[in-house]
């Protein structure tokens, strides 16, 4: 969002709140608070009359007349048990619409090295300046390496909404725009059946846009604490877990309790006792998800167990037919590149042959041609084709051509060439589907015999073929000597 949004004092505060409202704003509210969500029927529904429904949102604001709804709650019993609140809709609406605004003058002061809720952060990057850092602290791990892990005791229940004011309107000096973030951190939650409970003065709801930031610009208060006022140079926070890494045990012992003063005194919040610890890297550094050694990472045994638990139940509804392999692909997609930052290969070909193998059959959606396929199955070793090969395969059978399908994955179309070729050697593309007969046979005039190259043949073609469309005739003649 453009700085010319943030504007302070006199007509200027007005003209900012004014822009939260605006047609255009809710708007872009709309398709950001929709993304990933088209087919709930609240969705559909607040479509359906879109423009009626962002007028009367306008006019609610621009009056001052808007409420929030109270917000539904639920409890997430996996990983741990959560309590999590749903805001209605249109609310969600205005939380986007708010941020668009906010965010980017808030946002500001924040510390390189805090990775949450931001774009271009994460947990994964966190875990990648932990390895840098572990590495300059310890010399190449040459010299002990001690670390403060913590984490912050009921976190998002203990956030004081005045507090959490006083530091927005460092920043924020417009009335009506802080009346409005009054509003929504003061929306009562009710369970099912019950009516809205008294407005809290502290907690934050999970499961909202602005919970996520507000908590993100709380705890920047401790970030500039540690980084400015105890010089920490290896700092590193993720919400409410934080570590920090430093070759003396003794400094750690000293920055602790000067952080747990910090917390106390000007955030209204604790260390948790039991989950606050200085620990020797060599021992095992559990942080996002992860345990960190000197010289290798582990995915923690619970992300294992609840990966695991997943799978499972993703291979039961394959096999029942409620999802087909292309849902099925999107789940192991987002979990091996997680795995993939943790020495973890042997896991990685393991689950990918389980993959081949489990959802390799029963699938009426993905496979057109029953018979093509039963002869696939019966002729290849499952294990051989990694789950790109078979999502290019899935594309290929949707009808979309080698560059659609180098779109879709995200990759160049050399690298779905590569596919196409392990495909058309495994008989499961027939040459034919890929290149046009008369070019096939000006190839195959030009083949003397197995042992020839490629740069071989290339070179007696000229320009008639490309390398890519030579490796797939050769494929072909390769499939054809397999027993």
């Amino acid at each position: 969002m453009d700085d010319k949004y943030c504007f302070e004092g006199g007509s200027d505060e007005y003209y900012m709140y004014e822009q939260i409202y605006s047609t255009e704003n809710l708007h872009i509210a709309f398709h950001k608070a929709k993304r990933g969500k088209t087919k709930k029927r609240y969705v559909k529904r607040f479509q359906k009359n879109l423009n009626i429904n962002l007028s009367k949102l306008s006019k609610e604001l621009s009056g001052e007349t808007y409420m929030p709804c109270p917000r539904k709650t639920f409890t997430l019993r996996d990983p741990k048990t959560r309590k999590i609140s749903k805001s209605a809709f249109r609310d969600r609406v205005v939380h986007h619409a708010l941020c668009n605004l906010i965010v980017p003058k808030l946002e500001k002061p924040f510390i390189y090295d805090s990775h949450a809720n931001q774009i271009g952060k994460g947990t994964l990057k966190a875990i990648d300046r932990f390895d840098k850092f572990k590495l300059k602290v310890s010399k190449n791990n040459t010299q002990g390496c001690y670390v403060l892990k913590a984490d912050i005791k009921q976190y998002f229940n203990r956030i004081n909404h005045e507090i959490l004011l006083k530091i927005i309107k460092r920043e924020i000096t417009c009335r009506k725009t802080l009346n409005l973030i009054s509003k929504i951190l003061t929306t009562p939650m009710c369970a099912k059946g019950e009516r809205g409970r008294e407005r809290d003065v502290c907690g934050m709801p999970l499961g909202n846009l602005t919970s996520q930031f507000f908590a993100n610009l709380y705890l920047n208060e401790l970030d500039q604490f540690v980084k400015h006022k105890l010089g920490a140079k290896y700092y590193i926070r993720y919400v409410d877990d934080f570590v920090i890494l430093h070759k003396s045990k003794e400094q750690l012992n000293e920055w602790k309790s000067e952080i747990s003063v910090f917390l106390e005194n000007q955030l209204k919040i604790e260390l948790h006792p039991s989950k606050t610890h200085i620990l020797d890297i060599n021992s095992g550094i559990n942080f996002l998800g992860f345990r960190i050694f000197p010289k290798h990472k582990l995915i923690r045994k619970s992300n294992l167990k609840n990966f695991e638990r997943r799978f499972n139940k993703l291979r039961i509804c394959f096999n029942e037919g409620f999802v087909g392999k292309e849902k099925s692909l999107q789940s192991l997609e987002g979990w091996l590149p997680y795995c993939s930052h943790a020495n973890t290969f042997k896991y990685r070909k393991s689950l990918i042959k389980r993959f081949n193998q489990e959802f390799s059959k029963g699938s009426k959606t993905f496979i057109r041609n029953k018979k093509r396929y039963k002869k696939y199955v019966r002729r290849i070793d499952e294990n051989t084709l990694q789950y790109s090969t078979q999502k290019t395969l899935y594309f290929h059978n949707n009808g979309l051509s080698i560059k659609e399908i180098a779109l879709r994955q995200k990759v160049k179309e050399s690298t779905i060439w590569k596919y196409i070729i392990t495909l058309i050697e495994h008989r499961q593309i027939f040459l034919t589907d890929i290149l046009p007969i008369k070019k096939i046979e000006i190839i195959l005039d030009k083949i003397y015999g197995y042992k020839d190259t490629l740069r071989d043949i290339k070179n007696k073609l000229k320009d008639k073929a490309t390398y890519d469309e030579i490796a797939c005739v050769m494929a072909s003649m390769r499939s054809k000597r397999k027993k």
